[in-house]
C-alpha cells in the first residue's frame, strides 16, 4: 500500500511540475542535519493567483519550513506568468536510511533524502595514548567525543585489549556500554585491567566507540607471574568496633579476622565472593573482588550488623574421660553475643539411662542462667556414671535453650577401672619350709576392677638365687571384673639353703596391665640337725645332774 501511494504521488508530481521546480532529485545528509533546498515557484496562469505552500515526508518524520526573502512563509501570491526563488529547510531524521520528500505549491517537486552516518561523526582525543604500568595494576584514560553532527548520536561502546586483561567503559561512576553524545561533546572514562601474568612488553588496547576505533599503547615494565594477590580489609561493628575472629571465606580457603576486626591475606589470582561470618551478627558477603598477584586490593571497612539474640557455648574441652563409678567434671562457657538479654535453660542431651548431671555456678546447683546482652558466665558441668556403666563411648549434647537456642556436641569416654592382685589360697602371704623341700601352692589371679577383662593373663616367679620353680596352666586366656584365675605355683628350696626368710617376687602381666606382689618363704632347720640340738641338750642336762650329785655329798 505505501508502495503505490509513494508512485501516485511520483506520478502526480511529474504531471504538475510546472507550478514547482526543484533542481535536487536526490540528496545526501547526516542525521539531524539541516538541509536547506533551493526552488521555484512559477505562475503558469493566465492571472494573478496565490500559491499554498506544503511538504510531505515518506517513511519517517521530518520538520521543515518554506523561506522567502529570509522570511518563513505558508503561502504566495504571483502575478501572470511570475516566479519566486523560496528555500525549503528541514532537519534530517536522526535514524540513517532512504526517505522521499515532496513539496507542493498546486504542483509537486519530489526530493530522495538519504540520511546517512559520515565516515566519522565524532572528534575522538584520548588524555593519554601510551601509559607505562605493572602487571596487575588498574589503568585508565579519558576519551573526549565531539559530535560534528546537529543531532545527539547514539554510539556502542567496546574494546580490544591482550588475552586476560579486561576493559570498561565509564560515563561519570556508572559502567556503560552505550551512550549518547549530545551537541556538546561528552568525556568518557576507559578502565583497563592489566593481566597480572602479562609479560613485560609493549601492548595495544584498541577502543571501539560507534564506527570509530582509537587506539592507545601500555608498556607492562614488571610482571607479577605466579605471585599470590593480597586482600585487605576490616570488619566492624555499628560501634566501629573492630570484630575479631571473624570468619571470612575465598573460595576453598578460609581466613579470620584479628582482635581489631583486620584481616589481611593472600590468595591466587582470581575474582572471588568474600562470605564473612560471626556468631551473633548476620552473614555478609562481598562478591566480585578481584585479586591481581603482585597486587593489594583493599576493601577497606566492612559493616556486620549484629543481631538481637543470639548464644554459644564453649568448653574446656570437647571429649572427657571418666572411669566407672566416677564422676566427670567440665567447665562450660555460656556467652550472650546479641545486644538482648536473654534467659537459658540448660539441658545435657544423650545421656545413657542410670547417668546423671549437675549443673553448678560457683557451689550452687543451677538449670537455667540469666545475661544481659554481650554478657558471659562459667559453670560446671558434672556428669556421674554408674557402677553399672558399660565402656563406650558417648556422642552428648549441651543445650542452652533462651530465645536463641545454643548446642555444643561433647564426647564422653567411660574407661573400666584397672585392678587386679595376686593372693596365695587361705590368703597367706607367707609359707614355712625346709631346705631341700619342694613346695606347692595355689594362687589366684583377681579381677578387682570395673569394665575391663583381663586377656592373656601370665604368672611368673623371680625366685632367689639357687630357687627353682614354674607355674601353671602359663596363661590364662582371661579373667573377667569381679572373678579369678587359678594357678598352681612349684617352689623348691635348695638343700643348702640357710634357715631365714625368703622373698619371692609374683609377676602377674596381661595385654591390659602389669603388677607385682610378693610372698615370703621362711626356711628353718633341717630335721638330723634337730635331732642333734636335742641330744646335745639331753647330754648337757645329764651332766648337770651328775655334777649336782658330787657337790651335794661333799
Amino acid at each position: 500500500m505505501k508502495f503505490f501511494r509513494f508512485f501516485l504521488l511520483a506520478a502526480i508530481a511529474a504531471l504538475l511540475t510546472g507550478s514547482i521546480e526543484c533542481e535536487l532529485k536526490e540528496i545526501t545528509a547526516a542525521p539531524g542535519e539541516e538541509v536547506s533546498i533551493p526552488l521555484t515557484v512559477k505562475n503558469d496562469e493566465g492571472n494573478e493567483s496565490t500559491f499554498q505552500l506544503s511538504y510531505s515526508f515518506w517513511y519517517g518524520e521530518a520538520e521543515g519550513y518554506f523561506y522567502y526573502n529570509g522570511q518563513r512563509v505558508n503561502s504566495l501570491r504571483l502575478n501572470s506568468s511570475e516566479s519566486a526563488d523560496l528555500t525549503f529547510k528541514f532537519l534530517a531524521p536522526e535514524k540513517p536510511g532512504r526517505y522521499y520528500l515532496y513539496l507542493h505549491a498546486d504542483g509537486s517537486a519530489g526530493v530522495t533524502v538519504n540520511v546517512e552516518l559520515p565516515e566519522k561523526p565524532l572528534r575522538i582525543s584520548l588524555d593519554n595514548t601510551g601509559i607505562v604500568a605493572e602487571g596487575g595494576d588498574v589503568i585508565e584514560v579519558n576519551a573526549l567525543l565531539e559530535n560534528t553532527l546537529n543531532s545527539p548520536l547514539e554510539v556502542d561502546l567496546s574494546c580490544d585489549a591482550p588475552k586476560g586483561w579486561e576493559c570498561r567503559f565509564y560515563d561519570g561512576d556508572v559502567e556503560v556500554y552505550r551512550t549518547v553524545v549530545g551537541e556538546g561533546g561528552k568525556q568518557l572514562r576507559v578502565q583497563v585491567d592489566i593481566d597480572s601474568t602479562a609479560d613485560v612488553g609493549k601492548y595495544a588496547v584498541t577502543l571501539h566507540i560507534g564506527p570509530q576505533t582509537k587506539e592507545f599503547e601500555v608498556f607492562v615494565k614488571e610482571s607479577h607471574a605466579g605471585e599470590k594477590g593480597e586482600v585487605r580489609l576490616r570488619v566492624v561493628d555499628k560501634d566501629g568496633e573492630g570484630v575479631a575472629s571473624a570468619r571470612i571465606t575465598a573460595g576453598n580457603e578460609t581466613f579470620f579476622t584479628s582482635g581489631d576486626g583486620e584481616a589481611i591475606f593472600e590468595v591466587e589470582p582470581g575474582t572471588y565472593d568474600l562470605k564473612i561470618e560471626k556468631g551473633g551478627y548476620y552473614e555478609k558477603t562481598i562478591r566480585d573482588v578481584k585479586v591481581r598477584g603482585g597486587r593489594t586490593n583493599d576493601l577497606g571497612t566492612v559493616f556486620l550488623e549484629k543481631k538481637a539474640y543470639y548464644a554459644e557455648l564453649s568448653v574446656s574441652s570437647s571429649r572427657i574421660t571418666v572411669s566407672i563409678g566416677d564422676v566427670a567434671s567440665l567447665n562450660v562457657r555460656i556467652e550472650n553475643r546479641g545486644y538482648g538479654e536473654d534467659q537459658y535453660a540448660l539441658s545435657l542431651e544423650g545421656l545413657p539411662p542410670d547417668f546423671t548431671y549437675n549443673f553448678r555456678e560457683g557451689e550452687l546447683a543451677v538449670s537455667e542462667v540469666y545475661l544481659e546482652g554481650g554478657e558471659e558466665k562459667d559453670i560446671t558441668l558434672e556428669i556421674y556414671t554408674p557402677a553399672t556403666a558399660e565402656v563406650g563411648d558417648y556422642s552428648l549434647k549441651i543445650v542452652a535453650k533462651g530465645k536463641y537456642t545454643a548446642e555444643k556436641d561433647l564426647k564422653l569416654s567411660v574407661v573400666g577401672r584397672m585392678a587386679a592382685y595376686f593372693s596365695l589360697e587361705g590368703g597367706m602371704y607367707t609359707v614355712k619350709a625346709s631346705p631341700g623341700e619342694e613346695l606347692e601352692l595355689k594362687g589366684y589371679v583377681e579381677n578387682s576392677g570395673r569394665g575391663v577383662t583381663l586377656t592373656n593373663v601370665k604368672v611368673k616367679l623371680e625366685l632367689p638365687q639357687g630357687w627353682s620353680g614354674e607355674v601353671s596352666p602359663e596363661v590364662i586366656p582371661s579373667v573377667k571384673p569381679g572373678e579369678r584365675g587359678e594357678v598352681n605355683l612349684r617352689i623348691r628350696v635348695p638343700p643348702d639353703a640357710k634357715p631365714s626368710e625368703y622373698r619371692i617376687t609374683v609377676e602377674t602381666t596381661s595385654d591390659q596391665m602389669t603388677m607385682s606382689d610378693r610372698i615370703s618363704v621362711v626356711v628353718g632347720e633341717s630335721s638330723a640337725a634337730t635331732f642333734v640340738g636335742l641330744g646335745i641338750i639331753a647330754v648337757t642336762i645329764l651332766a648337770l645332774i651328775i655334777l649336782i650329785k658330787k657337790v651335794g655329798r661333799r
